[in-house]
């Protein structure tokens, strides 16, 4: 995503801001970071039909240089060439695009929220959020993005959907400078209300949007800076409403979380860990096991390693093909090092236990994963941001084994 250097024009110790000596903007470590030569490059991927013809896209988030305008790429799967791709579409995103989610806002195709992070505070503090609507003339497209502000707050992630299941589309944001989330609900395509506050365990760092107790309604997870997950569950007797959130100690510096069922049933919460700088760790990922006995609440963590240190962004999908869901955990890596991409399989004998990690060497860092089926094969496959976008696809006859990266111009 970015040349290997401490860029970070602030990097003294700020009020509700957590300054990793080797973490930089985009990789969870809620600093300020000024792009340094040879971008724009890629903060974030993700994978998804954009276009509606049933086979999965390349997205990704791109900064530009410090103060301007960054945008969205996305690449459309080229029907004709199994793992072909088109050539990328841009859309305009706001200044410094950093993490983004993909998903539903009512339409019939895909929209994009994206955060568009500080590069300074003297360079867009007043920061948004950006969404973006499908162009239906053009597809693969997006209009002009509509903004959603969080004043002086810097942005760090971002969930996307229906509350209720019955059109209370919303778009929340976890963004330093307060121990609440913020949730703006759609009232009309592409308009929102004001955010309202959601309190949390601690400065939030990432959030997931699962129905985390089977009750049909979307829950909440958040990672805080408190070493934290705040679990809200949805009020049954106020849909779109929260209850009190409920906290669960998880490693270092919880920057990514993902709300996904290992053992089949309800969802459970997989965290990546980036560390300080300080105490770098290799002890990356946390899991939380949903507790069979209580619907929407969890089991202690169980702690693994990632082998690598800067546990960035974390993604889940079976990666061997034994129907069970496998974990990809995107390292940023100390200084001067590439970083990796760590894959853990869920262990067949213990379900929802993890076998020792595999990893796939980086370039510049990698600072995000998503996992998906980029080639119609059948076989799930690595999209990474690593300096720019790349893909490690699964290597045929070699089930949880990824071929080299395939870089793709943004």
């Amino acid at each position: 995503m970015r040349a290997k250097q401490l860029a970070l024009t602030f990097c003294l110790t700020l009020v509700a801001v957590v300054v990793l000596g080797f973490g930089l903007l985009h990789c969870g470590g809620n600093a300020y970071y000024s792009p340094g030569p040879g971008f724009p490059g890629t903060a974030a991927v993700a994978v998804a039909d954009i276009n509606g013809d049933g086979k999965l896209d390349l997205v990704g988030s791109n900064p530009a240089y410090r103060g301007q305008a960054g945008f969205v790429t996305v690449r459309l799967q080229d029907s004709t060439k199994p793992g072909g791709f088109q050539g990328p579409m841009r859309s305009s995103c706001g200044v410094n695009p950093g993490n983004l989610a993909v998903g539903s806002l009512g339409g019939a195709t895909s929209a994009v929220a994206v955060v568009n992070q500080q590069a300074a505070p003297s360079v867009n503090a007043a920061n948004t959020v950006s969404v973006l609507l499908p162009n239906s003339a053009q597809p693969g497209a997006f209009l002009a993005p509509v903004t959603l502000p969080v004043g002086s707050r810097n942005p760090q992630d971002v969930a996307l959907g229906d509350l209720t299941g019955q059109g209370m589309y919303a778009v929340a944001v976890a963004a330093d400078g307060g121990s609440d989330l913020l949730l703006f609900v759609q009232t009309a395509p592409g308009v929102f209300a004001a955010p309202v506050s959601l309190p949390v365990g601690g400065v939030p760092t990432a959030v997931a949007m699962a129905d985390l107790n089977g009750d049909g309604l979307l829950d909440l997870a958040v990672a805080t800076s408190g070493n934290l997950v705040s679990v809200l569950l949805q009020n049954p007797a106020s849909p779109g409403t929260f209850l009190p959130h409920v906290d669960y100690t998880v490693g270092s510096n919880p920057v990514s979380v993902k709300a996904v069922p290992f053992t089949g049933g309800l969802p459970d919460l997989v965290v990546a860990n980036y560390g300080t700088d300080l105490a770098p760790t290799t002890q990356g990922l946390s899991v939380l096991l949903h507790d069979p006995a209580n619907a929407g609440a969890f089991l202690a963590a169980a702690s693994y390693s990632t082998g690598d240190y800067g546990s960035c962004s974390v993604a889940v999908g079976d990666l061997n093909g034994d129907g069970r869901p496998d974990i990809a955990v995107a390292n940023y890596g100390l200084p001067a090092t590439p970083g990796s991409v760590s894959v853990l399989l869920q262990d067949p004998a213990n379900p929802g236990k993890f076998l020792a990690p595999s990893l796939y060497p980086g370039i510049t860092g990698p600072s995000f994963v998503a996992i998906g089926d980029l080639n119609g094969n059948g076989l799930n496959d690595l999209a990474i941001a690593d300096g720019g976008m790349v893909v490690r696809f699964q290597v045929v006859g070699q089930p949880g084994v990824f071929g080299a990266p395939v870089a793709y111009q943004q």
